[in-house]
């Protein structure tokens, strides 16, 4: 088969006026001339080949090895003024089987960028790519110590610059510009793809560099960033309001039971709560009921009960007042309700991002203890947190007028189990899309759509009970190349899942419903409606 067939083949676009290109030598990789940086000074550009070589899995990012590759690698660093900083910008270019087109990146957690992990799989699919460190020294995920403070304690408000927008846009015009020297043309369309932190990043092109990007597919979007991050920490402040740290087994299985309660809402068993918004279990219906641990039996108590019932209920102020969305009915509680045994008895442990964004920002200094919040507590942090933050690293304004002049399409998708991220900010953040544009969902769906997977974990990092979107990119290529809108996203369980089956994803507020005949394990069973 020729190359551009096997391009065609994957699903992967390709240009008459990039036919030329794909069949040429690619110049030398080690004379490729520093890119222009706007607001930026280029330190140094080195670049070399490397052939034939495996990029090994590592999951969950990068779930399998992707083999035979051969890539022009350029490393890219540069510097703001004023900022104090060293940001490396990473660009694998394909030696062979350029697609024309350019990806960049984006990170996870604490990092903003994964680097070889990011890039093997979309150069493996013909695209130039990049990934970029933002200038964060000591490459932690979980912790961002290394650099989220000066000497003198105070934030660094340069780096979390770079982490929260700069270096997106860095990225795009370095990775670019690198294509654009290597291949000897320019790059026909360019995409960003990222989850998580880097759905976030996906959400900041759009709003702050509507012009970098042709196609963003933000999976999970951390968006609102200084209100979510802080909503992570209230399983923990219920369970220190009841005066009770449950055993993980009790609590999932309270869990389970509001899964098996309501996955026959759908009409379909498959072990999935297709819509959590229709799922009005309540968690006192089993207590009395056995849950089994790795010690033996426990009778599920009122005080778990009530833990669930605040967890899925969401956090408010002392009065009652609602501050943010609950977990997901149907999402694990591991994460985000930890606990651990401590001399026979158990205590919490707040989820990383949550403990160390207080820590390292919100309060600036790294001795707080955030296992102490009382509800006030919580309330008092949430709203300074947004206070000192939101105008730094809130990535949830909803004017894309910019983006949709560009012509640019955005596609955004989460998992409706998602336990670290809820679904609830993606769909209030296309509202407020929808209420800022001055448009109805059929306006705002020409360059913008959500896609809710039932059943899928965050970023379906896990083995979720749902299916997961099997290629959402290619759809999005082909939306940005051929003007064809995704009506549909297709989407398979996991290998290790509890039961394998074919979804169709759609639209938001459109859900898929079986048809009433055919396999409802297969995804042609299913209409969206």
């Amino acid at each position: 088969m020729s190359l551009m067939l096997s391009l065609l083949a994957i699903g992967l676009a390709v240009s008459p006026a990039h036919a030329s290109v794909l069949a040429r030598t690619p110049p030398s990789c080690s004379n490729i001339p520093a890119p222009h940086v706007p607001s930026a000074t280029v330190i140094s550009i080195s670049g070399r080949e490397i052939r034939n070589f495996t990029v090994p899995s590592a999951i969950p990012t990068l779930p399998y090895e992707v083999p035979n590759l051969s890539v022009c690698e350029v490393n890219v660093t540069l510097s703001h003024p004023g900022a104090n900083d060293t940001v490396l910008v990473q660009t694998w270019l394909p030696l062979h089987g350029w697609n024309g087109q350019f990806l960049g990146v984006g990170g996870g957690a604490w990092l903003a960028g994964l680097g070889t992990i990011d890039l093997a799989i979309p150069v493996s699919r013909g695209f130039a790519a990049s990934s970029t460190d933002a200038g964060l020294p000591g490459g932690n995920p979980s912790n961002p110590e290394a650099w989220a403070l000066t000497q003198d304690g105070t934030v660094n408000v340069e780096l979390l610059t770079n982490f929260a927008s700069r270096s997106v846009h860095d990225m795009s015009v370095v990775g670019k510009a690198l294509a654009a020297s290597f291949y000897g043309t320019p790059v026909g369309s360019s995409f960003f793809n990222g989850c998580s932190t880097g759905g976030r990043q996906a959400l900041v092109a759009a709003q702050k560099y509507p012009d970098d990007f042709d196609g963003i597919l933000a999976g999970s979007p951390a968006i609102y960033w200084t209100e979510y991050v802080i909503a992570e920490l209230w399983p923990q402040v219920v369970m220190r309001e009841e005066g009770y740290y449950a055993p993980p087994c009790e609590l999932d299985a309270i869990v389970q039971a509001a899964i098996l309660a309501c996955d026959g809402i759908d009409k379909v068993t498959d072990g999935v709560i297709n819509d959590p918004s229709k799922c009005h279990f309540d968690p006192f219906s089993v207590v009395g009921n056995k849950a089994s641990c790795e010690d033996g039996e426990i009778v599920i108590g009122k005080r778990a009960a009530s833990i669930v019932r605040k967890i899925w209920d969401g956090p408010t102020t002392p009065s009652g007042e609602r501050l943010w969305y609950g977990m997901p009915i149907g999402a694990s509680l591991a994460d985000l309700a930890k606990t651990v045994g401590d001399n026979g008895t158990r205590v919490g442990e707040p989820f990383f991002v949550s403990d160390t964004w207080i820590r390292y920002f919100v309060k600036a200094d790294p001795a707080f203890d955030t296992t102490q919040f009382d509800i006030a507590g919580f309330t008092k942090i949430f709203r300074e947190s947004k206070r000192k933050f939101d105008s730094l690293i809130g990535s949830a304004d909803p004017d894309l007028s910019g983006f949709k002049k560009s012509g640019g399409k955005l596609l955004v998708w989460h998992g409706l189990a998602d336990q670290l991220i809820y679904p609830q900010d993606s769909v209030h953040y296309l509202e407020q899309v929808e209420h800022i544009m001055g448009g109805k969902s059929a306006a705002i769906e020409k360059f913008f759509r959500l896609f809710l997977a039932p059943g899928v974990d965050h970023c379906g990092y896990g083995v979720p009970a749902g299916a997961v979107l099997t290629d959402p990119l290619t759809s999005l290529v082909a939306w940005v190349e051929n003007g064809t809108a995704p009506e549909v996203l297709l989407a398979e369980t996991k290998d290790g899942s509890p039961k394998h089956f074919t979804r169709k994803v759609c639209p938001y507020p459109k859900v898929a419903k079986y048809r009433g005949c055919g396999n409802p394990d297969v995804a042609e069973s299913y209409k969206c409606v």
